[in-house]
């Protein structure tokens, strides 16, 4: 338990540090964080970091490429407003997004596992959806009025 706050308490200086760096673009702060995180939480090694990182930023720009495609191709339009072939070619063109993205994980799989572990591959999934719920709470908590250094007073 005492192991699990203080990783706790890591990433959420981590987070917020990285947030607060007023001279980088926010997603670089954010893609920095979300890398100290998952370093971290996988436990990796030096030469695990030096060939992992560089993988990683590859799979996760072929997925952000597929994503921006698909909203690309739907931008603009109101899906509660649009008519029905346009409707039933979204939902078809979503289904082949995601079957996309669960090539590119197969695919990367293979190549991660020459890296890590199979328990940190793993932990790697379970590391993102972490970073994302954490990521997701900071962001509300600012958009609420609690920023960084507001504790309530």
């Amino acid at each position: 338990m005492n192991k699990l706050l203080k990783t706790l308490f890591i990433i959420l200086v981590t987070c917020s540090s990285a947030l607060a760096q007023p001279g980088r673009p926010p997603m670089e702060r954010i893609h920095a964080a979300k890398m100290a995180y998952i370093t971290d939480r996988l436990h990796l090694s030096v030469e695990q970091s030096s060939s992992f990182i560089p993988l990683y930023n590859e799979y996760e720009r072929e997925i952000r490429n597929t994503r921006q495609d698909f909203f690309k191709k739907y931008k603009g339009i109101e899906p509660d407003k649009a008519d029905d072939a346009t409707a039933h070619q979204a939902i078809d063109d979503n289904l082949d997004y995601q079957q996309a993205v669960i090539e590119i994980k197969r695919k990367y799989n293979d190549r991660f596992l020459k890296v890590i572990s199979p328990q940190q591959l793993a932990d790697l999934y379970k590391a993102e959806r972490e970073f994302r719920q954490i990521l997701m709470q900071r962001l509300k908590q600012q958009r609420n009025g609690g920023g960084r250094f507001n504790r309530g007073n």
